[in-house]
């Protein structure tokens, strides 16, 4: 019997950080029940720098559409293998624990399109299908969860002086459900009786009903993921070590890109070294292959001569290892910082 593998899917993944736009840094991980279903159907993936392809393995006598004939979704852990990512993303900061980041295509609603971009911004936490939900111990209470579809699939009525209730969804499997209490929508999660990796970023849900209506109509769909790069205030910390024996008279940072500095501001490090901090005066976006022609000039003296010396010292773009974060007016402000030793 001869088969053949047709492309049902690709799914592309890109970083305003990056210089040729692509990000490479994630792996998709099946989850065990779309495992199953993916080998039941004869499905796989194949990956190649920031590209996903979906194919299946049939008969040229059949159509895409009715071999992948399944009202079940298919949901992946997206895997990062860059420690860095959220340094140079634009994402919030810290990161609340035990929350993954929600990738889904869109819900068909009479409408096909070929190309469909997916904003990364929806988060949501993680849990077990079995669980407790905290009620009023004042008043009587209805607690109903809700599948991704709006569909009740438990439904309680809680007694007063009672102050939580048992749910067992587990029958339901992985999905993303919500809590609703007295017709109020108390919480949205991502529920799953399995593991998740430590390095598991998100979770790309693939709703397949669209897929196959795209199918339908002769369009393999096509899914983009976009970050967007972080822009940070881009400091310069300069520290004259004391064994040097000279005294600065002014120092400057100068550039031809129009980028400002304020300062210097007196300071101190690590280990109560005096320094001067130079601050740029808006935010720079991050990009992986940054230029900077900035110069650090600096006018000094050593302790043997009055005589007023200069030096020109090439500064570096800031890396992205680590970031720091600052609150102003209750908001949190980003900031990569370079320590620079005279």
């Amino acid at each position: 019997m001869n088969t053949n593998l047709y492309c049902w899917l690709t799914l592309e993944i890109w970083h305003s950080y990056f210089n040729n736009g692509k990000c490479s840094v994630f792996q998709l991980l099946p989850m065990e029940n779309t495992s199953r279903l993916m080998k039941n159907y004869n499905i796989r993936f194949r990956n190649h720098e920031n590209r996903y392809e979906g194919y299946v393995q049939m008969r040229p006598s059949k159509t895409i559409w009715d071999e992948l004939n399944t009202k079940e979704d298919l949901y992946f852990q997206l895997l990062n293998t860059d420690q860095n990512f959220d340094n140079y993303t634009n994402v919030t900061l810290p990161k609340k624990q035990n929350t993954v980041l929600y990738l889904t295509n869109s819900r068909v609603e009479n409408r096909i399109v070929s190309e469909e971009q997916i904003v990364p911004e929806t988060y949501l936490d993680v849990q077990s299908l079995r669980f407790y939900v905290a009620v009023s111990s004042t008043q009587s209470d209805q607690v109903i969860i809700r599948d991704d579809r709006g569909q009740e699939i438990f439904t309680q009525e809680v007694q007063k002086e009672q102050q939580k209730i048992y749910v067992d969804i587990n029958t339901f499997g992985t999905g993303v459900y919500e809590i609703w209490i007295n017709n109020t929508l108390s919480k949205k999660f991502f529920g799953t009786s399995e593991m998740i990796e430590n390095n598991c970023y998100g979770i790309f849900h693939l709703q397949m009903k669209s897929v196959l209506e795209s199918l339908k109509q002769n369009i393999t769909p096509l899914l983009k993921i976009n970050f967007e790069a972080r822009s940070t205030f881009w400091q310069y910390v300069i520290v004259v070590p004391e064994d040097k024996k000279i005294t600065v008279q002014d120092m400057v940072i100068e550039n031809d890109s129009n980028i400002k500095y304020s300062g210097p501001d007196k300071s101190t490090v690590i280990g109560g070294k005096a320094s001067n901090i130079f601050t740029s005066a808006e935010t720079i976006t991050l990009q992986q292959s940054a230029t900077n022609n900035s110069i650090l000039k600096i006018h000094y003296n050593n302790d043997f001569s009055d005589l007023i010396l200069e030096q020109d010292i090439t500064i570096p773009v800031p890396g992205v290892s680590s970031i720091i974060t600052k609150e102003v007016n209750n908001e949190n402000m980003f900031y990569s910082q370079t320590i620079i030793y005279i």
